[in-house]
């Protein structure tokens, strides 16, 4: 590992955003070990990779989604002293840096497509729509812009389960409702519509906090196997990719532990979109696989995620990121993970894992939870490298903190002032 302060002859000066999560620790890790200088812009006082020995120097910046134009004014300055060569944003502050990217890429390669693009992707409603246009299958989503949408759905979804009963189909239909900007699972409700009317959450979705503002989508719920991918791609090709289980998570949001598998149907369907969506970036999808095989996506994060702590330094992600034209106009090899590779957000997998495991649904799951503890490697504990696991602390402190100041929760608090809804950037 490139210790903080040592220089690189031949590496890339890279400029990493998002320091507060643990995919950010661990590609600068990756990178710092392969030769290159990594540099973090964050606007958590509290970030992860703070005092990482892989970081050269770390920037407090302003709030992205309080302050924009500052934000993009802090990189234009941090690209320009440091002589940033590549900008890899890693959480959703991305979209920010999208938003200034007219000024950001004369300085340097910013590895992020335009606001626009990103925006498709991002939203849970166009992703979806524009999924269906090319061809591929989806689950049945409709947009609720008002109150109005939301009686009309509950009255046509119940109507639809009454049908679907008398012609001896099911008794009840599961919908999901979430906004259609969203994180981790936040905010999301899951309503049951049946033949003889609604069995849960009718009062919840009469009083959702639905406008043309803060639209939500309530989206069929598929029965079946939860999947996650990542991949990075150049021009709409593929030049790294991960496919991973959902086994435990924290609460209804985050994947906590990962292994990669084998799984050519979502292979497919992704070098599909990504090829047809001409992609430049680093791009991750949740799946569903139904009983008869078929893959359905939920949703796309347009961003980089915990896909990346299923590759290790010497599988060179690097070289996935910083693929030139030569390279893409080879026929190089997809990187993908080692199939021994485990790995596990400690902390989490100890209380939201164990809770999983131990409850009445997840018995049968508590031996192979053990042992996943036991073989899988902590993402942010390194030997080498020790810091940033008792930082994870500060870091939950500080989130702390702030959801206490705002009144929301330690998660919501922990992208407050980088998530961005979809509304203008002032």
């Amino acid at each position: 590992m490139t210790i903080s302060g040592q220089r690189s002859e031949t590496g890339k000066r890279v400029l990493l955003t998002g320091g507060r999560a643990p995919a950010a620790l661990d590609l600068a890790r990756q990178l710092a070990a392969n030769g290159h200088q990594v540099f973090m812009a964050e606007s958590c006082p509290q970030h992860l990779c703070r005092r990482s020995r892989a970081v050269r120097r770390s920037y407090i910046v302003p709030e992205p989604a309080i302050h924009p134009k500052a934000y993009v004014e802090a990189l234009k300055q941090l690209i320009e002293e440091e002589r940033i060569e590549w900008l890899l944003p890693m959480c959703e502050e991305l979209f920010y840096v999208a938003g200034g990217l007219t000024e950001l890429s004369p300085l340097c390669r910013v590895f992020v497509e335009p606001l626009d693009k990103l925006r498709r992707l991002h939203s849970k409603w166009e992703f979806i729509q524009w999924a269906a246009q090319l061809g591929l299958a989806v689950p049945e989503t409709r947009l609720l812009t008002s109150q109005q949408d939301c009686l009309a759905f509950m009255e046509r979804a119940a109507e639809e389960a009454r049908l679907r009963h008398e012609a001896g189909g099911p008794a009840a239909t599961k919908w999901v409702l979430k906004p259609v900007f969203s994180r981790f699972s936040s905010k999301v409700f899951l309503a049951e519509a049946a033949a003889d009317g609604w069995r849960s959450c009718t009062q919840t979705i009469r009083e959702l906090p639905v406008s043309a503002d803060a639209p939500w989508v309530a989206q069929q719920y598929m029965e079946g196997a939860a999947y996650c991918s990542y991949s990075i791609a150049h021009q709409g090709r593929i030049t790294a990719h991960a496919v991973y289980p959902v086994r435990f998570t924290a609460g209804l949001g985050a994947c906590i532990s990962f292994e990669p598998v084998r799984h050519p149907g979502i292979d497919r369907w992704v070098e599909h979109f990504v090829q047809e969506e001409g992609f430049t970036g680093q791009i991750a999808f949740d799946f569903i696989e139904a009983e008869d095989g078929t893959v359905y996506p939920l949703e796309c994060n347009p961003r980089a995620t915990s896909g990346i702590h299923l590759f290790r330094p010497e599988d060179r992600l690097d070289q996935a990121l910083f693929a030139g034209e030569r390279q893409l106009q080879s026929e190089q090899k997809r990187i993908t993970p080692q199939m021994d590779r485990r790995a596990m957000i400690t902390v989490a997998m100890i209380s939201y894992g164990l809770a999983a495991a131990l409850s009445p649904a997840g018995r049968s799951r508590f031996s192979y939870w053990l042992r996943f503890l036991a073989g899988a490697q902590d993402v942010v504990l390194r030997l080498r490298d020790p810091q940033p696991f008792w930082q994870q602390f500060r870091l939950v402190y500080w989130n702390w903190r702030k959801g206490r100041e705002h009144r929301i929760s330690v998660m919501e608090a922990s992208t407050r002032d980088i998530e961005w809804n979809g509304g203008e950037m002032n």
